[in-house]
């Protein structure tokens, strides 16, 4: 019997782990602070205290990359995970990935 495939397993690129303080904000969403926990040049999890609905349009800046639209695919309890409209070129995503990972800004800024 086959097994069924897990989500993680699907996934084009892995994920890195991070930790960067971004303001969301989606006509449908509003505004509220997150803390992106990993992320890929598809997609992000956030964790944020807001309400999320799946197929919400959000957008947040990131470092390098810049101003970033996506859709969140899915919320649970405080976690949601989104999908960008468009992939981070590898260039900028890798840039992006040092400044995420910068010893003694965890947080980001905002």
């Amino acid at each position: 019997m086959p097994l069924a495939h897990r989500p993680k397993d699907m996934r084009r690129f892995s994920r890195e782990e991070v930790c960067f303080r971004c303001e969301i904000t989606g006509p449908d969403f509003g505004s509220a602070f997150g803390l992106i926990v990993n992320v890929s040049p598809l997609g992000c999890m956030i964790r944020c205290s807001q309400d999320a609905k799946p197929d919400t349009a959000v957008s947040f800046a990131l470092p390098i990359a810049g101003r970033i639209q996506a859709r969140i695919v899915w919320a649970i309890g405080g976690r949601m995970g989104l999908e960008f409209d468009e992939e981070i070129d590898a260039a900028p995503y890798l840039a992006m990935l040092e400044q995420l990972r910068r010893p003694g800004d965890e947080m980001g800024s905002y």
